[in-house]
C-alpha cells in the first residue's frame, strides 16, 4: 500500500512506524474523496460524520490482528 498507493519509497515504506502509514492511508482516502470529479466529495458538505475508511480497517486488522473497536 505504502509504496503503490502512497508512492513511498521501499526505504521509506519500511521505515514508517504503522500509526503514522495508517494516518498517511486515511489522509489520502480523505484527499481522493474530496478531488472526485464524478462524486460529490466532502466539499458539497456531508450531513453526518463520514465513517472511517474500509480500506484502511482492514489493513489495520490484517497488519495487528485486532479488530477496529
Amino acid at each position: 500500500m505504502a509504496t503503490g498507493w502512497l508512492g513511498w519509497s521501499p526505504r521509506a515504506a519500511w521505515r514508517t512506524p504503522l500509526p503514522e502509514l495508517f494516518l498517511a492511508l486515511d489522509a489520502r482516502i480523505e484527499w481522493t474523496q474530496m478531488t472526485n470529479p464524478f462524486g460529490s466529495g466532502k466539499a458539497a458538505g456531508p450531513k453526518e460524520k463520514p465513517k472511517a475508511s474500509t480500506v484502511a480497517d482492514k489493513l489495520r486488522q490484517a497488519l495487528t490482528g485486532r479488530k477496529a473497536h
